[in-house]
């Protein structure tokens, strides 16, 4: 399947990013694709098969997955369905430090905990299509409530090595938290990888293997995102913006924002901020 890049616009009041879609084509599938910001995704009723993290996941009426940053992952309506998204910044759990590891197909989740997790949905979806002026207030209530219980019950520290991972997701997550940290000074593979630890041609191999992703397009998207951050929050100038977002200069940075958004960047900001030209 062919792997996208997906922009996720966050509601910067309301927290996240929430809809609700009904299929009743089961030959619908949504492209392999990537984006920094978390999802997740409640079945209300049908069924969804899940590409995620090399294995599929068929998610059933009232189940639950997570999707943590940057993993490339496709659905496809297997039967008629209703389904909730929710969207997280990518910084949602920065203070916690940690990765969310929830898949009610593959772990038993406590009654009590599990109805909670349920309700909670269906509170911030009503709520947040709710027409009320001041809903967005008891909404984002709502959505700390879930945090605490998403980092009480399903998180795993980001600098802990969880059961479930291989020593080869160990490699990779340990690469990739290195290119988060580094990629806004234009790091290069070969230096990634000798700092590693790694032969390049091994290390590109591997980081492709694991995450569907080479390893420009994962830094890409690093870079886009933070450019996209500095769009919208400064009136910093292109060039300023190309270099702090890890470009090595403003035309590779208006080329690959032309290719990802289908726009320039200054047609993006203008058309979110309503730019006289």
């Amino acid at each position: 399947m062919k792997k996208i890049y997906e922009h996720i616009e966050i509601d910067r009041r309301k927290m996240i990013n929430l809809f609700m879609f009904q299929s009743t084509d089961t030959e619908r599938v949504i492209p392999m694709h990537f984006h920094s910001n978390m999802e997740l995704i409640y079945c209300t009723s049908g069924s969804l098969k899940v590409w995620h993290e090399g294995k599929i996941t068929i998610l059933k009426e009232k189940d639950a997955l997570f999707i943590n940053s940057n993993v490339p992952h496709s659905t496809q309506s297997i039967t008629e369905n209703q389904v909730v998204v929710l969207q997280f910044p990518a910084t949602f759990f920065a203070n916690e430090q940690v990765f969310i590891q929830l898949n009610t197909q593959e772990r038993e989740v406590e009654h009590t905990i599990l109805s909670k997790l349920r309700e909670l949905f269906m509170d911030i979806y009503n709520l947040h299509v709710s027409k009320g002026r001041y809903d967005y207030i008891l909404e984002q209530s709502r959505i700390i409530e879930l945090k605490y219980l998403l980092v009480n019950h399903f998180s795993q520290a980001a600098d802990l090595q969880p059961e479930i991972f291989s020593e080869k997701q160990q490699k990779i997550k340990t690469i990739m938290d290195f290119i988060k940290e580094h990629y806004a000074e234009n790091i290069s593979l070969a230096k990634t990888a000798r700092i590693c630890g790694y032969s390049e041609a091994y290390l590109s191999r591997m980081f492709h293997e694991y995450t569907g992703q080479t390893f420009t397009e994962y830094k890409q998207v690093l870079c886009l995102e933070k450019a996209i951050d500095l769009l919208e929050t400064t009136n910093k100038p292109l060039t300023e913006i190309s270099y702090e977002a890890g470009f090595p200069n403003e035309k590779s940075f208006r080329k690959a924002f032309k290719e990802v958004m289908g726009k320039t960047p200054y047609e993006y900001k203008k058309s979110k901020f309503d730019l006289s030209v």
